[in-house]
């Protein structure tokens, strides 16, 4: 497999590679495999995008078991950002940092 970010110059592309959990307010659900393919652009301010796509690999709708914890349960998130967003759905997100 190649490095996930290639540079060029002022130029790079990379790839961002996520799991979501999500549980709706409704009951729905979905557990989600993604990738990220990036453009990037270095500025006077840093890297900065300049394209994203979103290519979903594994989607399912299966109903998961369990609770969804609410705000307030996750005493201490951990690194890398598990956040309970305003609809209650947990979201984990993996990326690459361009630096």
């Amino acid at each position: 497999m190649s490095d996930p970010i290639q540079l060029d110059g002022d130029t790079a592309s990379g790839r961002a590679y996520i799991c979501e959990l999500i549980r709706f307010r409704d009951g729905r659900s979905e557990l989600n495999y993604a990738i990220y393919h990036d453009r990037y652009r270095r500025t006077g301010d840093g890297w900065k995008f300049t394209e994203r796509s979103y290519e979903i690999r594994y989607l399912d709708h299966s109903p998961l078991t369990g609770w969804a914890p609410t705000q307030g349960t996750l005493a201490d998130p951990p690194a890398g950002g598990m956040t309970a967003s305003p609809d209650r759905s947990s979201r984990a997100v993996m990326e690459e940092e361009v630096t």
